[in-house]
């Protein structure tokens, strides 16, 4: 397995990774004005590039492993740093922690925006809630000050003697 393969699959993933950037930016908005037929739309895509990158990211470890035995470099947790660290020729080596960069600012934005996605859905869903609690609210209850003893069962009996027992 060349380093060229695996160059190659981390060219893929970062496509990938920017496409599912861009699907969270058009959630965001979305989001914001509650349309559910959009949404549900935009799930479904992100769902697809989310099964690719899962299959991109095995073919990755699995070319790693490949390399990593090639050149008889026991790896501990098969990451990128990992093989930079692997590769002695400077130039490979640039390139790799080139793609290393540009994959982690892609990761880190994408981990943002998501991040507010979901707090949107979260201040939806409070929102949700209070409504439903606004709505499903005791009429009997008054909005007016009452007694706090009124209330109480039992408040209003004279006699010791409880006749429910």
């Amino acid at each position: 397995m060349s380093l060229a393969d695996i160059m190659q699959t981390l060219e893929q993933q970062t496509e990938l990774y920017e496409q599912l950037l861009e699907t969270a930016k058009e959630k965001t908005p979305v989001l914001v004005h509650n349309e559910v037929d959009k949404l549900n739309g935009i799930i479904q895509k992100e769902r697809k590039l989310i099964a690719q990158a899962e299959v991109l990211e095995r073919a990755r470890i699995q070319q790693t492993n490949w390399y990593f035995a090639e050149i008889k470099h026991r790896s501990r947790m098969n990451t990128l740093r990992e093989l930079v660290q692997s590769v002695h020729h400077p130039e490979e080596k640039k390139r790799l922690i080139d793609k290393q960069q540009q994959l982690s600012s892609i990761l880190g934005e994408l981990q943002r925006n998501n991040s507010l996605n979901q707090q949107l859905i979260e201040q939806s869903l409070a929102f949700i809630n209070y409504s439903i609690d606004l709505v499903v609210d005791d009429p009997t209850e008054d909005l007016v000050y009452k007694h706090p003893m009124k209330g109480m069962p039992g408040a209003g009996r004279a006699g010791a003697f409880d006749t429910r027992a």
